[in-house]
């Protein structure tokens, strides 16, 4: 699990308030300490409402993992808000020591995402409403921030008859907007209900579809899994980027390269484990060739599937978040594993039911056998697969590359032998 994603009740964060002035040369700052998870925008209205700070959320401008005092985890994040906050004293960047200085620079500079941007919160919130409308809707409050960061924004919105959720996505995943309809529609459990969706604006209103389960039946999960990316095999998938065994291989040597490695870099590779992975480079080679000129038909794919991107309600099970949709080997996209929860390990044995089950819907094309082997190499270059949603699907389009640029590095270095 990641320390920022640790439960409240184990952490302990100092959250900086920022606000800019119109004339935009100066800021207002408000600090406090709060025990709630900060990292992805969740809580910081809440918070921020306790000092009178009311208005939307524009962009985090910093988060740090401090020392830790004891068994607490401590953090310092600083987040700006939409707010011209009265009784506050305005002042310039340079009267700030570092790295509040930096931080009150960055609020006063023009920001690329939408959602970081004034004025988009008013304009999506009308949008919002209109859309409800026409649904016979209407909200029964203000919406609630679950995320608000560089990919995507989220609400969770209260209406007369129950939650429906918001999400926004960049120019560069507006392929989810186009797509998660039509799954939604044909793939039963693909994807939440579509009851607005506007690809200029980036914007999905979707369908509640009820919340991660804590304790995932992961033999479930995976004969789901299979039976959507069967269920597939009639869309029109050839209109989807390729992200196969084939795309994996034309980016091997890239990805074991030391500028992707980050060797010598802090929190890199060091230059004794690149060599290692690249001693496995044959094996790799070998393994996406094999599934390559497998048997199974290409599917479509997630590319991001995890436990946090799962829902279940009332025995239903439903994935979302498809913005790294692709046409793939549908084994690179069904690793159990992910479907633990975080900061837990899986049962070896629920995993080996898990991976039986799975394989149980694919035997119209292989024997056993053959199967059990694609799926072990699916196994280990799946992590490729993964890896390359970072590489190739975000850090080439973000503005603040340096929250992504390292991401990648998780899946490679499970390929260490």
């Amino acid at each position: 699990m990641p320390p920022w994603a640790v439960p409240p009740a184990d952490r302990e964060t100092t959250l900086h308030l920022v606000a800019a002035h119109p004339d935009g040369q100066r800021v207002a700052w408000q600090r406090l300490t709060v025990k709630v998870m900060t990292y992805y925008g969740a809580n910081i209205a809440e918070a921020a409402a306790t000092v009178g700070w009311t208005g939307p959320l524009l962009r985090r401008l910093a988060f740090e993992e401090l020392p830790p005092a004891g068994e607490m985890l401590r953090f310092e994040v600083a987040w700006q808000l939409d707010v011209t906050p009265a009784h506050q004293v305005w002042i310039q960047p340079q009267e700030l020591p570092p790295p509040q200085r930096a931080w009150a620079e960055a609020a006063l500079k023009p920001a690329v995402t939408p959602w970081f941007q004034p004025k988009w919160a008013a304009q999506t919130l009308a949008w919002l409403d209109a859309e409800l409308s026409e649904q016979g809707l209407s909200r029964a409050g203000p919406p609630k921030t679950r995320k608000h960061w560089q990919i995507s924004a989220l609400w969770e919105v209260p209406t007369v008859t129950g939650r429906v959720f918001l999400k926004a996505v960049p120019t560069f995943f507006d392929r989810e907007v186009e797509w998660t309809p039509l799954l939604s529609r044909e793939l039963r459990g693909a994807a939440p209900s579509v009851l607005a969706a506007d690809r200029e604006r980036g914007l999905l209103l979707l369908g509640d579809r009820g919340d991660p389960p804590e304790q995932p039946d992961l033999v479930r999960v995976m004969t789901h899994l299979a039976q959507v990316q069967q269920a597939s095999l009639g869309l029109p998938l050839g209109t989807l980027r390729d992200r196969g065994p084939e795309f994996i291989l034309l980016w091997l040597e890239r990805l074991l390269s030391d500028d992707l490695l980050l060797v010598g870099q802090e929190g890199g590779f060091t230059p004794a484990e690149a060599e290692r992975l690249r001693a496995t480079h044959p094996a790799l080679v070998a393994a996406l060739e094999r599934l390559a000129h497998s048997p199974i038909p290409r599917t479509v794919g997630h590319g991001d599937l995890h436990n946090g991107n799962l829902l279940e309600q009332d025995g239903q099970l439903t994935f979302l978040d498809w913005s790294d949709i692709c046409r793939t080997h549908p084994f690179l996209d069904a690793n159990p594993a992910y479907f633990a929860p975080w900061g837990s390990a899986a049962d070896q044995a629920a995993l080996a039911q898990a991976q039986d089950a799975y394989l149980a819907q694919w035997q119209a094309y292989a024997p056993p056998d053959e199967l059990l082997r694609l799926f072990a190499n699916a196994l280990q270059v799946g992590e490729l697969f993964r890896a390359l949603g970072y590489v190739d699907g975000i850090q080439a389009h973000v503005a603040d590359k340096t929250e992504w640029h390292d991401a990648h590095l998780d899946h490679l270095r499970k390929l260490l032998p």
